[in-house]
């Protein structure tokens, strides 16, 4: 039975891991004033271009999935560089702009990846991060295995955390950044640039997007399929939401998420006679419950989805 619950505990924080990068990032931007519903997309871009990095260092193997994750960070900028034009500089509606980069992404990676490899499956595996065992830690009894046997992206994930807090609630810049997202012509008044605040902010949540869906491919599994973020971008939405804008909450609701993904997961290979798309529902149906329960009581910040003209 504890073998049982270690296992899902390992998994939840697994599977945490990508949800929370992105969440994180998402965080900053929504702080910022700026709706990134192309959150999936920049996922799903990190992911294949984190993983063809990967695929093309294969000789180095101790390097290749660092330069693979760093090419996901930079595809995630990239595509949230896209939207910075339309939403920020354009000034052009945040949730439109947000799901045409989505459904742009779905399409564009599978194309690159067919066109690349000739295939539609995942036939090729890529040298990937491999799991430690943190020294002393590790050998904690009962959890010390689940809590800190793990690759090393999941850390830093999680010491990510205090830094985004730190950030947003104890220096001047992160100041700047709420004071954005609640009332950006006061803080224009006082002389900061709203739009480039924001596209600093958004920029940033691109790059996290970008890391998160390079894990799926180079920590998760070591081989990239198309639409292989099954999700997850609009999961980590639905995670700030539930975290009320706060970096220390939105980690506890991604670990409520990765609970759910583990659970999944775990219910198909107790070899229940039920279909498996039940199974594949169960964090879907946990997001809706979420969101039901919790969007009505959660006070975004008052400039939030509102694009910003300095002339007003």
């Amino acid at each position: 039975m504890i073998e049982i619950f270690e296992d899902i505990l390992a998994a939840t924080i697994r599977g945490a891991t990508p949800l929370l990068l992105a969440a994180l990032g998402e965080v900053v931007s929504q702080r910022a004033g700026v709706i990134n519903i192309g959150i999936e997309g920049m996922m799903l871009i990190g992911a294949l271009f984190g993983w063809v990095g990967t695929f093309y260092m294969a000789e180095l193997p101790f390097f290749a999935p660092w330069v693979g994750l760093l090419i996901a960070g930079l595809s995630g900028l990239a595509t949230a560089a896209i939207f910075v034009l339309f939403s920020i500089k354009l000034r052009g509606d945040q949730v439109v702009v947000g799901t045409a980069i989505t459904l742009l992404a779905l399409g564009f990676t599978e194309v690159v990846y067919r066109r690349l490899f000739g295939v539609t499956g995942s036939s090729h595996n890529v040298p990937n991060f491999k799991e430690f065992d943190v020294p002393f830690l590790s050998q904690i009894p009962l959890f010390g295995k689940a809590l800190f046997s793990h690759n090393i992206i999941v850390f830093i994930a999680f010491l990510l955390v205090p830094c985004v807090y730190f950030f947003l609630y104890h220096t001047q810049p992160g100041l700047r950044v709420r004071a954005c997202g609640e009332h950006p012509k006061a803080i224009s008044t006082i002389g900061s640039n709203v739009s480039l605040l924001r596209t600093v902010c958004l920029l940033f949540a691109g790059t996290m997007a970008g890391i998160g869906g390079g894990y799926l491919s180079l920590a998760d599994v070591p081989y990239f399929f198309p639409g292989m973020t099954a999700g997850r971008g609009f999961i980590a939405l639905a995670i700030v939401i539930f975290g009320k804008w706060h970096p220390v909450k939105a980690c506890g609701a991604a670990l409520l998420f990765g609970l759910g993904l583990a659970l999944d997961n775990r219910f198909q290979a107790f070899g229940w006679d039920i279909q498996y798309q039940w199974f594949l529902m169960l964090p879907f149906v946990l997001c809706l419950v979420v969101l039901a329960g919790f969007v009505g009581r959660a006070e975004a910040p008052l400039a939030l989805g509102k694009p910003y003209d300095p002339s007003e």
